[in-house]
């Protein structure tokens, strides 16, 4: 269970954190020629003394026949400070003065706030169209201290406990030409020291008016696709709180953008996982001491014996059962050409032998003396052992609750599927992502993870007084086949017939290996060939980890894998510059 828990943990972390991946892969980064032109472009950009800014943008455009729109994105990071967003909300768009369908989603985790704008089922008609695009963002004010322009100059006021304006007041994301550009800025007190350049490289000059004013306005001739015009300009005030993160962008699309939502989220997640992890121990089961045991509890064959035990139907039951069937003197085992066996009816007192190894002798038809199966890999054969081995499972947990040995338990059954609700409702909620994060899935995941014990088989049952007597009992004899703590008590010598005896419960409970181990190291001898087997191995191996017993196992597969497969085919920049720091950043191009 512990296993599991860890598997399913780091899963939920894979699950959780592959916006992260994401954001790292970034997006294509190939040019694009955008057809239409801008061939005006004006911005009111008014910031208030909180850092606060209102921002109106008019696009006057030149489009082709073939455009459906436009779109507008903005980078929520600030390249002066990782732990800042810039978020735009209040988003409006108008084209031709009248309201224009827009769609508002994330990209690259959530780095990037995008507006599709326009009607996915028609064109634009060819000519001038004007877009009118308004928004808002918190925290444009930053610390006169921040980006690289000030680390650069000394002439820069470089005191923290005051404001600026550092802005890229035309995006430099922008894929269309602009024909000219003005744009018009607010400011909550006069701006005396402002500089103002275009391009990544401070190679274009702007013309700047109202400098000693609160009131600035920038204007450039032609700007090339993916030219940034940014200004910078000191402010009289405290620089105002800005909305900040803990953690850095890469996790904004796993953690969110609210401190609240992720610190509440993150308190369910324990609360499911305790209450996940209470559940799942209160659905275990104390384990009973085992006593010293010489055999296996009365009249249980080996799948009855190690289902008390474990709760669980060995996966080497349908072997395990055909071997017990053999050393009952009820059948014989007989290696006939390579990989090919046959077990062949002896008649004798089936009545003698417990339900399941009846039953399976009746599903292969060896109950009758001249009876007889052959695994011999076809088709025909892998569809009864596949049958058969299905019916075991059945057939031991009936007779389980038959003798009241197991009773169901329905909380452990809510739980269980609870669990499984949880985890399917944590996968939808990462591919929905609500709000472009996968941290609303954290609650489910957590209960999800500490539930984990509840999806065990042996769960859904609980054992009672007589079943835990039994459990005991099967336990001992376990560990008699397992261990060689009694070794020295267990005379073989004067009991050779009982290594074979038990051979199909080591096989049942996966010990035939310590079982061999423990008779050679014991006697001194190989292992004694049992009377009911035929073949041409070396008999001693026929259990121990042996080619005989895998070559059984192996066809007896085969056949199984025959069949299933017939089943399956029929159903077919090293440094930084003065514009490349600034909020701001962002730009847009037509679709």
């Amino acid at each position: 269970m512990v296993a599991a828990t860890l598997i399913a943990t780091v899963i939920a972390a894979g699950v959780l954190l592959w916006p992260v991946l994401e954001y790292l892969g970034g997006t294509d980064s190939s040019a694009v020629l955008d057809p239409v032109i801008v061939t005006d472009y004006r911005a009111d950009l008014s910031v208030d003394r909180e850092g606060t800014l209102t921002a109106t943008e008019t696009l006057t455009g030149s489009f082709p026949d073939d455009r459906h729109g436009i779109f507008r994105f903005w980078d929520v990071r600030d390249p002066s400070d990782d732990h800042v967003r810039l978020i735009p909300y209040d988003i409006k768009v108008t084209r031709d003065g009248h309201d224009e369908p827009t769609d508002l989603v994330w990209q690259q985790g959530r780095a990037f706030r995008v507006a599709k704008i326009g009607d996915p089922d028609r064109t634009l008609t060819p000519g001038e169209h004007v877009y009118v695009i308004s928004y808002r963002i918190r925290g444009v004010l930053s610390p006169s201290t921040a980006g690289a322009a000030a680390r650069a100059s000394g002439s820069w006021p470089a005191d923290r406990d005051r404001a600026s304006f550092y802005w890229k007041v035309v995006a430099g994301g922008w894929q269309v030409r602009f024909d000219r550009t003005e744009v018009r800025v607010k400011l909550p007190t006069p701006a005396t020291d402002v500089r103002c350049a275009y391009g990544y490289d401070d190679s274009g000059q702007c013309e700047l008016t109202g400098v000693g004013t609160d009131s600035l306005t920038i204007r450039t001739g032609v700007l090339a696709p993916r030219t940034p015009v940014t200004i910078r300009a000191a402010q009289d005030l405290p620089a105002p709180d800005r909305v900040s993160l803990p953690w850095t962008p890469p996790y904004d699309g796993v953690l969110g953008q609210s401190r609240v939502v992720a610190s509440g989220l993150g308190i369910l997640a324990l609360i499911g996982l305790g209450v996940g992890w209470a559940w799942s121990w209160r659905g275990r089961e104390e384990p009973p001491g085992y006593p010293v045991a010489y055999e296996p509890p009365p009249g249980l064959g080996p799948v009855q014996t190690c289902y008390v035990m474990r709760e669980q139907v060995p996966a080497n039951a349908l072997v395990a059962t055909l071997l017990h069937q053999a050393q009952r003197g009820l059948t014989t085992i007989r290696q006939t050409e390579g990989s090919t066996w046959r077990i062949e009816a002896q008649g004798g007192d089936w009545d003698g032998v417990d339900r399941v190894t009846r039953q399976v002798g009746l599903a292969l038809g060896v109950q009758n003396a001249g009876g007889a199966f052959g695994a011999d890999g076809s088709v025909t054969a892998g569809s009864t052992l596949r049958s058969t081995s299905e019916d075991i499972a059945e057939d031991t947990k009936a007779w389980a609750r038959g003798e009241g040995l197991v009773t169901n338990q329905l909380s452990e059954q809510i739980g269980r599927f609870l669990v499984l609700a949880a985890w399917v409702v944590a996968v939808l909620l990462v591919f929905i992502r609500p709000g472009g994060a996968t941290i609303w899935a954290l609650p489910f995941l957590g209960f999800g993870i500490g539930g984990m014990g509840l999806l065990f088989a042996e769960v859904e049952t609980r054992r009672t007084a007589k079943g835990r007597e039994q459990w005991a009992r099967a336990g001992g004899f376990y560990r008699l086949l397992s261990t060689p703590s009694a070794q020295d008590r267990f005379d073989f010598s004067a009991q050779k017939d009982l290594y074979t005896a038990f051979v199909p419960y080591a096989v049942a409970f996966g010990c035939a290996d310590e079982w061999a181990k423990k008779y050679k190291l014991s006697t001194g001898q190989e292992p004694p060939a049992p009377s009911w087997y035929f073949g041409p191995t070396t008999p001693h191996g026929l259990f121990g980890g042996s080619t005989a017993f895998a070559g059984f196992e192996s066809s007896l597969r085969s056949s199984i894998g025959a069949y299933e497969a017939s089943q399956s085919s029929s159903s077919s920049g090293g440094g930084f510059s003065f514009s490349g720091g600034g909020g701001g950043g962002g730009g847009g191009g037509s679709w």
